[in-house]
């Protein structure tokens, strides 16, 4: 079996869902022998292993709609000179055209989209028949699949979840405590936030939620892990609110550095208010933490309500505090619902489970 897999990125300290996503199937997939053609822009960083042919793009810069007329040359050259089996397109948005146009001249090749949020299955008045020309389409949630399926009346049998998995260096640690006196975290009640500071992750009303709790409790700290636009205005809000002595925030970490943090936290927090399947609430289940997740999206797939987390109203400061400070009261609830996560994770979040079944796909397709 030969994969081509264009992509815009493949970067080993990317803090990007679907990046990390086929990263991790791409590696998992080279290590099983199959040989895949990457094709990347000029200069974007990636792992050096077997298996894995690297064709540069050679613009490293580009308005990333336009990868699908770029690409085609590229594919045409590649499978002229070795063909392949699979063509496996990412961001179908970005590469999809490109892809079709491919097949047209080389039908035998099986194109299998990969989707993370519904809002990639989106080209305009096209997208029923778009949506129906993939061979196959893989998705990282069940919510994805559902609104695939009723958009756009593509058969069941031709989508398949997929779930993330976590690193193995992930797993429940005591607090590390140079990095409690670090961040002068001795005595507080911590609550963990983690990914891009962006408006869809909903940050902000971290601080709102913070100021509630604060009422009951004086010895909660919320921390910040990531970065992006809204770092000031999460700063500019603390320092309103009188809040800034209350947070702390921390630059993204890569690799098994990033054990030591998640396991500062007592509480994960991940307000979303549109997102795919987001992998930091699983990073935090894999080091056992209770998790408390807005109540939409691909959430319920994640967290089972009063089980292993709570899941919330978006934005609703008094559903989350009551539920925050509920947990805060209880340490033993607190352990027994991070127990509940990490039994969850060893059972289905797994990259050897997804990387298996993207085998089992691509075998099928092609037999």
């Amino acid at each position: 079996m030969r994969i081509c897999s264009p992509q815009l990125g493949l970067a080993p300290k990317s803090i990007l869902g679907g990046e990390v996503f086929d990263r991790e199937i791409l590696l998992g997939l080279a290590k099983k022998g199959i040989e895949i053609e990457i094709i990347i822009p000029k200069n974007k960083p990636h792992d050096k292993i077997s298996n894995w042919k690297i064709n540069y793009f050679p613009i490293s810069h580009f308005p990333a709609s336009f990868y699908n007329f770029f690409i085609l040359p590229y594919l045409i050259k590649i499978y002229l000179i070795k063909p392949f089996d699979i063509l496996r397109i990412h961001q179908p948005q970005f590469i999809g055209l490109g892809g079709i146009i491919f097949k047209l001249f080389f039908p035998k090749v099986k194109l299998v989209a990969t989707y993370h949020q519904f809002r990639e299955t989106e080209f305009n008045f096209f997208s029923k028949f778009i949506n129906n020309f993939w061979d196959h389409i893989i998705c990282d949630s069940l919510n994805v699949k559902k609104k695939i399926v009723s958009e756009y009346n593509v058969s069941k049998r031709r989508i398949t979840v997929v779930h993330n998995g976590v690193p193995k260096y992930l797993k429940p640690t005591r607090k590390d405590l140079k990095l409690i006196k670090k961040f002068k975290l001795e005595k507080a009640n911590i609550l963990l936030f983690m990914g891009l500071f962006i408006q869809r992750k909903n940050p902000l009303f971290l601080i709102d939620l913070l100021l509630e709790i604060s009422k009951k409790n004086k010895n909660v700290v919320m921390i910040f892990w990531g970065n992006g636009p809204l770092k000031n205005s999460i700063i500019s809000r603390a320092k309103a609110m009188n809040l800034f002595q209350k947070i702390r925030i921390i630059n993204p970490i890569f690799g098994k550095e990033k054990n030591k943090i998640h396991n500062l936290s007592d509480i994960f927090v991940h307000p979303a208010l549109d997102e795919g399947f987001a992998l930091a609430p699983l990073e935090a289940m894999a080091c056992a933490k209770p998790i408390l997740i807005t109540d939409a999206f691909s959430a319920k797939e994640a967290v089972t309500d009063g089980v292993n987390g709570f899941l919330l109203r978006a934005s609703d400061t008094n559903h989350w505090s009551q539920r925050i400070i509920e947990l805060i009261n209880n340490k033993r609830l607190i352990e027994k619902m991070g127990q509940a996560s990490l039994s969850k994770i060893k059972k289905e979040f797994q990259w050897e489970i997804a990387v298996k079944k993207h085998i089992e796909i691509f075998d099928n397709l092609i037999k």
